[in-house]
């Protein structure tokens, strides 16, 4: 599963605010919010390096690109706790292997769908290449928060 495919089957839709079933939605027919915020403070910036540095070499989103997609983001900061603790999971996971591409991206895929999915949808949904599911689960009960489904404005 490619990245695309991956967010096209987590993405969730908000209409108006009214909470609807989580539904697929095509990445490519989602535009972006204008900017919300035209600066963010030097802690978030310094937070918004830190998480990029961690995911760039997976996701290909630069510090330069994740600080313009967080400008444009409502609350940035509960979006950035979300990263951070991805980016935890995925730290504490690799710190003794993911020496090759395809363990990072499995890694990566099962927490941006835990952070989205309980436990047992992330591991009915993954779609690994190398990982053992009892690697899965070790990885999805590492992720300590709530599952928060992208949502996507209907307009």
């Amino acid at each position: 599963m490619t990245l695309k495919q991956l967010l096209a089957a987590c993405l969730a839709v908000l209409l108006t605010g009214h909470a609807v079933a989580a539904q697929t939605v095509d990445p490519n027919s989602v535009r972006l919010n204008d900017r919300v915020h035209e600066q963010l403070s030097p802690q978030v910036l310094a937070r918004i390096r830190a998480v990029t540095q961690v995911f760039e070499p997976i996701d290909g989103i630069s510090y330069e690109r994740a600080v313009d997609l967080y400008k444009r983001d409502a609350d940035p900061e509960a979006n950035l706790v979300i990263f951070e603790e991805m980016a935890r999971v995925y730290r504490e996971f690799c710190a003794s292997r993911c020496s090759r591409p395809e363990e990072r991206m499995d890694v990566y895929r099962l927490v941006l769908l835990r952070s989205m999915y309980s436990s047992a949808e992330t591991l009915r949904q993954a779609q690994l290449d190398v990982l053992s599911k009892a690697e899965a689960q070790a990885i999805v009960d590492a992720y300590r928060l709530k599952a928060i489904p992208i949502t996507v404005e209907k307009r």
